[in-house]
């Protein structure tokens, strides 16, 4: 089977068309498709009608998949699928309404940050709603020269709370740090796949620098993040029903629109799946 593959003008990404995921896909579409993954670090499939299981089936071609610890947000039956949605029922959200607020690759403040996550649309907004995903490969290869001096053989600390600026020691830290604690890796990390390297920080998870006094790593992490997230960097996906969108955490970090989450007319409602990755080095 030939896929029609259409990269974006963006920074990265690219569709692919008249693949239907509800079906088994043989090893060479499989084989085109991780690449295309490789290559264009966001791919999207357009209008896909996929129960739970047939996205598990088809992001299990890549790996494991990681069950979401809030198994309570996950739909019945399938706890690898998490409900990123702002439905309510009785007045209370039936999934995680507010994942992604900030930019962040998923699963970054464990051992093994997640290699990838799906997320599949059941419904969107007419407006909002979009997700930005910044190229890292690209960020890297840009780096001002005193920037990549300052991050040079460094690793940084991940959490997986958000942390107030204001209030780096908060309760909410020496609470979550009891049942997670934080995680070091690399702030430029080598993709295990394309060998290509990409910085690897992000604003929500990645707290501190080790071996810097915290105002200064502190500095370093918010400079990093603003060139990261600069419009040269980034392509800005605007949903449609049926969407499949799959992305590489090992090299991206994604971040999304939820300006109008209080306004309770406002339906965004998906399913994600995200697979296990491997220690970044």
């Amino acid at each position: 089977m030939t896929l029609d593959i259409r990269p974006f003008s963006d920074p990265l990404g690219a569709e692919i068309i008249g693949l239907d995921l509800s079906q088994p896909i043989d090893d060479a579409t499989f084989g085109a498709v991780h690449q295309a993954h490789l290559d264009h670090l966001v791919i999207v499939f357009r209008d896909q009608n996929l129960s739970p299981q047939q996205q598990c089936d088809f992001a299990e071609r890549f790996g494991p998949l990681i069950e979401f610890p809030a198994t309570h947000l996950a739909v019945p039956g399938h706890p690898c699928v998490t409900m990123i949605s702002t439905k309510r029922e009785k007045g209370a959200f039936i999934g995680l309404p507010d994942a992604g607020v900030m930019w962040h690759s998923d699963q970054s403040f464990t051992e093994k940050p997640s290699l990838g996550s799906m997320l599949f649309a059941l419904e969107v907004p007419d407006e909002g709603g979009d997700t930005g995903f910044a190229n890292l490969y690209a960020a890297h290869d840009a780096l001002p020269a005193d920037l990549r001096r300052a991050i040079k053989d460094r690793t940084a600390v991940f959490f997986t709370g958000r942390l107030r600026k204001d209030r780096p020691d908060s309760g909410q830290y020496k609470d979550e740090q009891r049942y997670r604690p934080p995680v070091s890796h690399p702030v430029i990390r080598t993709h295990p796949e394309t060998g290509r390297k990409s910085i690897f920080a992000n604003q929500q998870h990645t707290i501190a620098i080790n071996g810097l006094p915290e105002d200064e790593g502190r500095e370093i992490l918010d400079r990093l993040v603003a060139h990261c997230t600069q419009d040269e960097f980034v392509y800005h996906h605007r949903w449609r029903t049926g969407d499949l969108t799959f992305w590489d955490n090992r090299c991206t970090v994604h971040k999304a629109d939820l300006s109008r989450m209080d306004d309770a007319t406002y339906i965004r409602h998906m399913h994600r799946t995200m697979i296990h990755g491997d220690v970044p080095v």
